[in-house]
């Protein structure tokens, strides 16, 4: 009976502590950008290739990049929101959810430092 509490508890535990995790991953995988969409793309492109990462699919129409990073492979989207401002997401192509986003910061860190490049040459 004692086993089958702890168990249950466990489980019950594990549940909740699930999406907390995912929903803190999903938090870290989206980003605002003051830049178009456009541009955000093409740049994003660029770092994705600068950092070594590959590519293995792309459609400028929808915003998508698959790219794979060793054995892990993420799908990053780019929307507009205005046309001054868009969004980047970066999640899994499977759809798991682990913990750390070590992938995106890297990638959000280069697209910030490039962002400046894309304002001064608008500018």
């Amino acid at each position: 009976m004692k086993k089958k509490l702890i168990t249950a508890l466990t489980f019950f535990a594990l549940s909740f502590a699930a999406p907390s995790n995912a929903a803190s991953y999903l938090d870290d995988s989206i980003k605002n950008f003051g830049v178009g969409a456009d541009n955000m793309y093409l740049t994003s492109l660029s770092v994705l290739n600068s950092l070594n990462y590959e590519i293995l699919e792309m459609q400028s129409a929808s915003g998508y990049i698959l790219f794979r990073t060793g054995a892990k492979d993420y799908i990053m989207t780019v929307t507009a929101i205005s046309p001054v401002t868009s969004t980047i997401k970066i999640l899994p192509a499977n759809s798991v959810f682990s913990t750390g986003s070590t992938v995106q910061k890297t990638i959000f860190d280069a697209l910030e430092a490039n962002k400046l490049n894309i304002l001064k040459k608008q500018g």
